[in-house]
């Protein structure tokens, strides 16, 4: 602390000015140099980069649980713990010596301050508040200030949801990263995880996750304010206080601002917020981050390094002094010596602090890291065995001991808290590998450990990155206009993938996903539609413009009762039939869909409404045409009743008509297309494939059921066909066709054979024939129930054969009629035929 000391210079200034970058240039202007960093991490990166400079065999690396010795090396790059003291270069740096503040690692960075120096040159790089104490230490230390490259601005409070794209969050505690990071992934896509007790592997392959824009967010404990140059535009607290090992205290002015200040890259401005649940800062302190101005450091930790190891008492006593200027505070109970204390009172450990050697290995045993961060006795009790295998084994740790305590956590297998468990214990070995001489095979034990950590480490990064980061989210990053819809849709199937993986399919105007779906986050989810809310857009454009012709019921055949009648387009459903006010004026609708606009589907139901109104009036011809007025009322009556009912009316009702109608009534009925049967009127035109299938639609759509089965049709307009639903008679008249015992058969049909049959009885009995049968495709059995409901009966002859005639009551009501007294059992043969032996009156006249 000589006034003489003018080769010392600080380099003080807030975060993003440029400190770190200006002394490595000034390293390399010398021979050789130590470069201090508080993070093995930064170590690392700088190694790497004076490596690419200088070469590899040039530039070393000393961390607690790495160290690349080549034996030409110039310029080291270490944490501070590890800066050797042994070592006589040019030029030593210290980066961030305000941390000679910090409670938990003060009094090394003081000691590293005091005691560490250049031959030509000591430069400490900082913040501006460790100036006061820096120049009452070195009162002729040179001071050079730099400014902030950009703006850091406050901006009001912001929850997470507002925050746009590359922010960084900031916790306090594992547990609240980890939840932010999961509400980030839900809502944001993912983001990337940075933890002081990463690894130095997890945390670079976190923090690249975030550089190559995979996520557009980090969540950070402030383990991000050391010296991680990220491209950070703005940085969230989402707490103002934090716990520090010992109790919970709100953030000082100069951490929040050394957090913030990671905001802003070069002479990119940054901002930074809280979040409402994290309370309120002073307007004062805020315009103090604002303006880098924080209270000066006034004190910092400081503890004797000169230990004596001649005795307990001694080396106690060497802990126990204290600092000669008041602007030191003497450090109490470090983790060392809280381990020291502990272990010395334990009598197996303390009969064997014979000697200064024992005395210096239990000393150096108790600087192992705590990378558990246990604080009990688990981590003590470690320390123990160690120390006691070391006594017990001639100052060496046996192989077989420390491969299976290796081998033991070289298990890839659990979740992130066991993963984060297991590189935790392997650093403890790694550490010990690389610091001391205790292990015969040193070399392999530093490859071996190191090799499980990064095992390890990748696990981990591979486990933070598939729970906190929707991967497929990557297609929607700094995308305008989503303009990557080729990133996702397989043309001409209108499959979505993402990331190779099926997400869903567009049909019609909606988007089906893939049960088999992977979890996606809200973020790629509602980009996902965005996406394809584009592609339908087009889509429905495509559809406004198409012919009416590619509209259509689709395959009717497979339409069910009891469901919906959907309207097509192509083979994509696009809307559904509602019951109207007439079962001839159904409503067509288009089918619900989030992907599509009120506008849209408004303009889509009023295409699908003129396609189903041409169609019924189209394929349903006459049915839809307006009534004479010139037409009598009694044609007027029969044509009313047959066009509301399909085209298909029994007669019955209007037999007394029929028997006095005039050749020029039949007429005007025969331009209306309606034919007279004996039973029916119909339609001949409606009893084609495409109308039949059209009734079928109306009527099933006006007389909703819950009938669970297909629409019952005869395939390809065939006249005849076996169903066994229960249906209403008035659908099988709809569709034209009559059901008796589960055989329909359609009604032109069913005149021709009553025709037949009557020509037939014109020569009295007839017998079952192919020309009865023929027509309408029955067998034996379904025809005698045809007969039977035009009033005929049967006898069943030689040959299984029916014979049919006039039942009983039909031949009353003839009789009735015509007066005539014929018993019933006796069938009059005209003697003016000549008797044809085969014929049915011979075979009947045997009979009887």
């Amino acid at each position: 602390m000589s006034d003489e000391d003018e080769n010392l210079l600080a380099i003080l200034g807030p975060t993003n000015t440029g400190k770190t970058y200006a002394a490595f240039e000034k390293l390399f202007s010398y021979s050789s140099g130590i470069f201090g960093f508080p993070l093995r991490l930064l170590a690392r990166e700088n190694y790497d980069k004076a490596v690419k400079r200088v070469g590899l065999s040039n530039v070393a690396l000393i961390t607690g649980e790495e160290k690349i010795l080549p034996k030409e090396a110039k310029y080291f790059f270490c944490t501070v713990e590890s800066m050797p003291n042994n070592i006589s270069v040019d030029c030593v740096i210290i980066d961030e010596v305000q941390l000679a503040a910090d409670y938990e690692r003060g009094h090394i960075f003081t000691d590293r301050i005091l005691n560490l120096k250049g031959n030509f040159q000591t430069i400490f790089l900082g913040s501006s508040n460790i100036e006061n104490i820096l120049k009452k230490i070195y009162p002729n230390i040179a001071i050079e200030k730099k400014n902030r490259f950009s703006q850091l601005t406050f901006l009001r409070k912001q929850n997470f949801s507002k925050l746009e794209p590359r922010s960084a969050i900031i916790a306090f505690n594992i547990n609240k990263v980890y939840e932010i990071a999961e509400n980030i992934r839900t809502h944001k896509g993912g983001a990337a995880v940075v933890l002081g007790s990463l690894s130095p592997r997890t945390r670079n392959a976190q923090v690249q996750v975030y550089e190559n824009k995979n996520v557009d967010y980090l969540v950070a404990t402030d383990a991000i304010g050391m010296g991680l140059n990220l491209n950070i535009n703005h940085v969230n607290f989402s707490s103002l206080e934090k716990f520090d090992g010992r109790y919970n205290r709100n953030l000082a002015p100069n951490e929040i601002g050394q957090i913030a200040g990671r905001a802003g890259r070069y002479k990119q401005d940054g901002t930074f917020s809280y979040i409402k649940e994290a309370g309120d800062l002073d307007p004062l302190i805020i315009q103090q981050i604002e303006n880098h101005k924080f209270d000066s450091v006034q004190k910092v930790y400081w503890r004797n390094s000169n230990i004596d190891f001649n005795s307990i008492d001694l080396l106690l006593s060497s802990l126990k002094k204290y600092p000669i200027h008041h602007y030191f505070i003497h450090k109490k109970n470090a983790l060392d010596e809280i381990n020291f204390r502990n272990l010395i009172n334990d009598s197996e450990i303390r009969k064997l602090l014979v000697s200064k050697k024992n005395l210096k290995l239990l000393w150096d045993i108790c600087q192992i890291p705590d990378f558990e961060k246990l604080f009990n006795d688990s981590y003590l009790l470690l320390l123990k065995s160690i120390f006691v295998i070391l006594i017990d084994n001639n100052y060496n740790i046996p192989e077989e001991w420390i491969d299976k305590k290796v081998t033991k956590i070289h298990n890839l297998g659990g979740g992130i808290p066991e993963l984060s468990i297991k590189i935790s214990q392997i650093r403890t070995w790694t550490y010990i590998a690389n610091n001391h001489n205790w292990l015969k095979n040193s070399n392999y034990w530093k490859e071996k450990t190191q090799q499980i950590e990064n095992e390890l480490s990748d696990h981990l990064h591979e486990s933070l990155t598939k729970k906190f980061i929707d991967y497929s989210s990557k297609f929607f990053l700094g995308r305008q206009n989503f303009q990557n819809i080729e990133d996702i849709l397989i043309k001409n199937t209108n499959e979505i993938f993402l990331d190779k993986l099926k997400y869903g399919v567009i049909s019609g105007f909606d988007l089906i996903q893939d049960k088999k779906i992977f979890s996606q986050s809200l973020f790629s989810i509602s980009n996902i539609k965005k996406s394809v809310r584009n592609m339908i857009d087009e889509k429905v454009d495509n559809f406004l413009q198409a012919p009416l012709d590619s509209i259509s019921f689709g395959d009717v055949g497979k339409c069910k009762l009891n469901t919906e009648t959907f309207i097509y387009w192509g083979d994509e459903s696009i809307g559904k039939l509602k019951k109207g006010k007439t079962i001839y004026k159904p409503i067509a609708d288009a089918l619900n869909s989030e992907y599509l606009s009120s506008e849209n589907k408004l303009l889509i139901s009023a295409k699908l409404q003129k396609w189903l109104d041409n169609e019924i009036k189209n394929t349903l011809h006459p049915l839809n045409n307006k009534l004479d007025g010139e037409l009598n009322s009694e044609i007027r009556a029969i044509a009313f009743n047959c066009l509301e009912n399909f085209g298909n009316y029994p007669i019955e009702k209007f037999r007394d008509i029929l028997k006095t109608i005039t050749p020029e009534s039949k007429l005007q009925l025969s331009k209306l297309g309606i034919r007279i049967g004996a039973k029916y009127f119909f339609i001949p035109n409606l009893l084609k494939k495409k109308p039949i299938e059209l009734c079928a639609i109306l009527w099933k759509t006006f007389n909703q059921n819950n009938i669970d089965y297909f629409l019952p049709l005869p395939l390809n307009g065939r006249v005849s066909f076996v169903s066994k639903i229960k249906m209403p008679e008035n659908y099988w008249q709809s569709i034209g066709y009559i059901n008796i015992q589960n055989f329909a058969f359609r009604i032109d049909m069913f005149e021709k054979i009553f025709f037949i049959a009557r020509q037939k009885y014109k020569k009295g009995p007839f017998l079952e024939s192919s020309d009865l049968m023929n027509p309408i495709g029955c067998n034996s059995n379904q025809l005698k129930d045809i007969l039977t409901f035009c009033g005929y009966d049967y006898l069943t002859i030689s040959d299984e054969k029916k014979l049919f005639f006039l039942s009983n009551k039909k031949k009353n009501s003839k009789e009735s009629k015509n007066k005539k007294n014929i018993k019933l059992n006796k069938i009059k043969v005209s003697t003016n035929v000549k008797k044809d032996p085969n014929s049915p009156f011979a075979v009947l006249e045997k009979l009887l």
